[in-house]
């Protein structure tokens, strides 16, 4: 059963720059659905998540081997209105859309649409020339030297038509250090990225992810958030005031970063994305290694990421793929475990301290059937 508890009030102490640095009535599948074990285990998980965060809803999907296990949710999608959250209810994905645009990416480079190594000159003749050429590969890697956000610009009030005005921002910016020579997670360097994207496949950015990669994988549930449109079962994005009391969080128009964090989707939707990587089924062989293994500096040393995918391991050593997202009025968490085909995903309707690490427990239930 989903639980109303209404959030208490509280302050956001982390920021979303560390995060990013770092980034009522049955559902349709509760977790009696697949035992008392492993689903009780969840709902337990859930609970405590929500205490320690007040976050006004949460929704978790783990599944293993393109099978969801468990799909539960608790808490308020939209408070004034009383509308309880489900695992199909959307939030703000943030950053987690970042694996969207790698992944067209991918896709394009393997019919020879898309050189990864190529200069973003070739497809962006706007950009001007650096210190250093920069690649798409080096901008996926988060390897070009171009910047991220400044704390002033995390909320966008301007709405964009298109993609290239919105490259304005920093195109005219110094690199932080010649392409290659270091990891610096940049969401600007995914808003070039896209732009490359959108020219070589001669289609509107928008248009490729959904043909590249939520036409083929079936994420019907995933989807921009346009601010001029109503979206079904869209979680209502919070946040908490001056004094701790949770409020709606400010308009955030997120055209000026579609590729960067600009989509919202349900965790089932997210799992189904991480299912896909577990086989070549959707993309080759060798896009997935190259998406899920470290990237190399100019020097040879490895980073922790590869084509979008951070690498890392979980409490017990093992090999873990993750992102995390960060929004205003969302949270989104990704992982996946290739050597046991488990994924999970988590997903909020307030930016809440809630890492990779969250969802070690969940996948722990399921290893517990």
């Amino acid at each position: 059963m989903f639980h109303q508890r209404i959030a208490r009030p509280r302050l956001l102490l982390a920021s979303w720059l560390l995060l990013e640095a770092c980034a009522g009535r049955p559902s349709p599948q509760t977790p009696s659905d697949v035992g008392d074990v492993s689903g009780a285990a969840v709902e337990r998980y859930v609970h405590a998540l929500r205490d320690s965060t007040h976050i006004p809803a949460l929704s978790v999907a783990v599944g293993q081997r393109g099978r969801i296990l468990v799909a539960y949710a608790e808490g308020q999608a939209d408070r004034e209105r009383g509308a309880t959250a489900s695992p199909h209810t959307l939030y703000r994905l943030g950053s987690v859309s970042k694996l969207l645009t790698a992944s067209a990416a991918l896709r394009l480079a393997e019919r020879g649409k898309l050189d990864l190594d190529a200069a973003v000159q070739r497809y962006v003749p706007e950009f001007p020339e650096k210190r250093g050429s920069i690649t798409l590969r080096e901008l996926a890697a988060h390897q070009s030297g171009i910047r991220h956000y400044r704390p002033n610009e995390f909320v966008n009030r301007v709405h964009y038509d298109s993609v290239a005005p919105s490259i304005g921002a920093f195109k005219n910016d110094s690199l932080l250090f010649l392409p290659g020579t270091r990891y610096f997670y940049s969401s600007f360097g995914y808003v070039l990225l896209s732009l490359a994207i959108e020219r070589a496949a001669h289609r509107p950015f928008l248009d490729v992810i959904h043909r590249e990669v939520l036409g083929p994988l079936g994420m019907r549930e995933t989807a921009p958030d346009r601010p001029d449109s109503a979206i079904a079962m869209r979680a209502v994005p919070y946040d908490t005031d001056s004094a701790g009391h949770i409020v709606r969080a400010v308009n955030d128009d997120l055209s000026n970063r579609w590729a960067a964090g600009g989509y919202v989707g349900t965790v089932m939707d997210l799992a189904r994305f991480g299912f896909a990587f577990l086989d070549d089924k959707y993309l080759k062989r060798e896009s997935v290694t190259m998406m899920t293994s470290p990237q190399r500096l100019t020097d040879g040393s490895p980073t922790l990421v590869g084509m979008g995918w951070r690498i890392g391991t979980d409490s017990s050593g093992r090999t873990i793929w993750h992102h995390a997202g960060s929004a205003v009025g969302g949270r989104a968490v990704l992982v996946v475990w290739p050597e046991d085909g488990i994924v999970v995903a988590i997903a909020g309707n307030m930016l809440v301290t809630m890492s990779e690490r969250t969802a070690f427990r969940f996948a722990e239930a399921v290893r517990r059937r």
